[in-house]
This record gives C-alpha cells, sequence and structure tokens, in this order.
C-alpha cells in the first residue's frame, strides 16, 4: 500500500483549488468528490491551448512537416517526462504507446492540412471527426472500455449533435492563404533598410519557397487543395479519437491500474516521439538523407509541442473530475472555435460577410452543445 503526502477526505466547492489540483496530481486514486469546476477550468485551459498550439508555426516555412514533427514532438516528450517525475515516475504502460502511434501518424497531415485549407478550417474538420470517435468510444464502452454512462444522458446526445452540426456549417466557410509575415515584410521592404541580416533572411526564405514549389502539395489547384485537405482532415481526426482508447483499456482491464490519467501521459507521449522518430528516419532514407531541414521552425515548434503537452496534460485532469463522454465533444469543438477566430483576426484566412455568417451558426452550436454536454454531468 501506498502512501501518499496528500489525502483530501473531504472536498466541497469552497475548497483550495491548488490544494484539489495538487491531490489530483499525486494520487493514483482520484476522489469520488472533486468538484466539477476543478474540471472545467482544466478544459477552459486545455480548450485554449489546444485551440492555439499551431499558432507559433504558422508564420514558418516547414517544407512536408517531417523536420517540424520530429521537433514538436521532442518537446511533447518533454511535457510528458516532468509530469511524470511530479508523479513520481509511476507504474509505465506500454500499451498507451499504441496511441501515440495513432497521434503521430495524423499529425503527419497537419503541415499539409494547414497550408492545403488554413489553420482554422483544418482544426475545424479534424476536431469534429475526433469528437464523434472519441465520445462514441468513451460513451458506449467501445474496444474493451467501459461506458461511461452521464447522468443525463439526452442532454448528453443533444450536446453531441449540436457539436457535430457545428462542424457541418464550417464545410461551407471559404478560406484564403496566408503569406508568412517574413516574406511580406522583405517583399515591401525599402531598400534603405535591406541589411546584410535582413540580405541573409531573404536568401534563406528565397531556398524555402524554392523547396515549398516543389511539393506535391504545391501542385494543386484550390478546388483540389480543398478536397485533399479535408479528406486528411478526416482521416487524422479518426485516428485522434482513438488517442485515448489504449489508456482507458489499461484503467478499465488491467489489474490494479491506476484511475489517474496522468499516469498514462509519460507513456503516450513516449510513443508519440518514438513514432516520430521512426517515422523521420524513414523519410531521410527515402530522401538520400537529404531530408529538408529549417532551422528556423525549431523554436516555434518546440512552443507549439509545449503547448500540445500541456493542453493534453490538462485534458486527463478535466477528465479526472468529468467524464471523457463530457469532456471529449467540448475539449473538441471548443479549439474549433478558437482556431477558427485565429484565422479570421490573425491570419486574415477567412473573410466576407457570408463567411462570417456562416461562422456565427457554426459558433452557436458549438457552444450550445458544449454547455449542454457540460450540465449532463
Amino acid at each position: 500500500m501506498q502512501n501518499f503526502e496528500f489525502q483530501i477526505v473531504h472536498l466541497s466547492m469552497d475548497t483550495n483549488i491548488t490544494t484539489v489540483i495538487t491531490t489530483l496530481l499525486t494520487t493514483t486514486q482520484v476522489p469520488e468528490s472533486v468538484p466539477g469546476y476543478v474540471g472545467f477550468l482544466c478544459l477552459t485551459i486545455s480548450v485554449l491551448f489546444f485551440g492555439s498550439n499551431y499558432l507559433p508555426v504558422k508564420q514558418f516555412q516547414t517544407g512536408d512537416g517531417m523536420f517540424f514533427q520530429l521537433v514538436l514532438t521532442l518537446a511533447i516528450w518533454t511535457v510528458g517526462f516532468v509530469v511524470h517525475a511530479i508523479r513520481g515516475f509511476p507504474k509505465f504502460y506500454a500499451l498507451p504507446m499504441l496511441g501515440g502511434f495513432l497521434w503521430s501518424t495524423g499529425n503527419l497531415n497537419t503541415v499539409p492540412i494547414i497550408k492545403m485549407i488554413g489553420i482554422g478550417m483544418g482544426t475545424l474538420f479534424w476536431n469534429t471527426i475526433l469528437l464523434i470517435v472519441g465520445w462514441a468510444v468513451a460513451r458506449f464502452g467501445l474496444l474493451g472500455v467501459k461506458p461511461e454512462v452521464p447522468s443525463n444522458e439526452i442532454l448528453n446526445y443533444v450536446g453531441v449533435a449540436f457539436a457535430v452540426i457545428s462542424g457541418i456549417f464550417y464545410l461551407f466557410v471559404q478560406t484564403e492563404s496566408s503569406e508568412p509575415e517574413e516574406r511580406q515584410h522583405l517583399i515591401n521592404a525599402p531598400i534603405a533598410e535591406i541589411t546584410t541580416e535582413t540580405e541573409i533572411a531573404a536568401i534563406l526564405t528565397t531556398a524555402d519557397e524554392d523547396i515549398q514549389s516543389g511539393t506535391f502539395f504545391d501542385q494543386l489547384n484550390t478546388s483540389s487543395k480543398k478536397i485533399l485537405g479535408i479528406s486528411m482532415a478526416i482521416f487524422s481526426g479518426f485516428l485522434y479519437g482513438f488517442t485515448f482508447t489504449p489508456a482507458l483499456y489499461v484503467q478499465d482491464n488491467y489489474q490494479n491500474a491506476s484511475q489517474n490519467g496522468l499516469d498514462y501521459v509519460f507513456s503516450l507521449y513516449t510513443g508519440i516521439f518514438m513514432s516520430s522518430i521512426v517515422y523521420f528516419t524513414l523519410y531521410c532514407i527515402v530522401k538520400k538523407n537529404k531530408p529538408q531541414v529549417f532551422p528556423r521552425v525549431i523554436l516555434p515548434a518546440l512552443i507549439s509541442g509545449w503547448m500540445w503537452g500541456i493542453a493534453n496534460s490538462s485534458f486527463f485532469l478535466a477528465s479526472n473530475s468529468l467524464t471523457q463522454a463530457i469532456t471529449f465533444p467540448i475539449v473538441s469543438s471548443g479549439p474549433s472555435a478558437i482556431s477558427a477566430l485565429w484565422g479570421i483576426f490573425l491570419f486574415k484566412e477567412i473573410k466576407g460577410r457570408q463567411n462570417f455568417m456562416v461562422l456565427a451558426c457554426g459558433f452557436t452550436f458549438a457552444v450550445i452543445g458544449s454547455v449542454l454536454c457540460g450540465i449532463s454531468k
């Protein structure tokens, strides 16, 4: 029997939130009376970070995305190691690494998707599919997972339906690609502003453009890019939806397995990083040891990975308080709205009154769906 420094015998709405989260971080068994507001706070952090984690890389050239993913997953793994250390290095289960493999495989499509249909539309589509798959696995107990039945099933069903409908609205949104700010500055800069440093940057940017122009995706017309981009986003959404299933299976079927989802974060993140290493190695072989490497994307990729790692860990914390039948619809539809707002106000990918009206309808359904799922607990 393990002894823990932090124990909570009774939790009420006036419990100090720091104490509650500390308990969730340091015990293997989740207290039955963890306040719901703790879960919703963690869920809010997760939604904001999931909806924003690709912002750092949007304004930099990433080529085919393979080098970007390698750096991204390295950052994710470091977050997992920190969580694992905070948890006191609990038992490592190999099965959740399969979820990491599924996520890493789906994430290979991220950069091409963003380049073809934009960060807003890409996130909207893969999150809609993620919502359906992830919710169904948890709610109905698919693939050996125990079903999680909400206290109000009707509200939960209606909430999920509203969240799915919100994704249908996004199908009719027209997007425009945006040039990275560094290119715009170099193109528009007066001759007097050109220094040795900017000349070097211009040379590097030109090299990036030459590589980019030779990719398969850049040869497609606008219509083909949209069709392929949406298809790839849907495929990635399916893989993302099953990411947490192996960890849930361990919790429900392995004897004496920890019921705290944070104990599976490091295993999941290790699977993500190892899969990316394998993919990058195969990529280098195919490219005859001439991979596309972009030094300027390293820091943005690290930041993006840290944000994703924190968002996903917050999701596990939220699921400790709520259930995944509740959290999946919210964490899937919420980031879609956040990323679309970035696409509107920051990258100017979505313009026009008609697009704004369609998005407003989508946002409305997403918000209503999230609220209904939340109160269905």
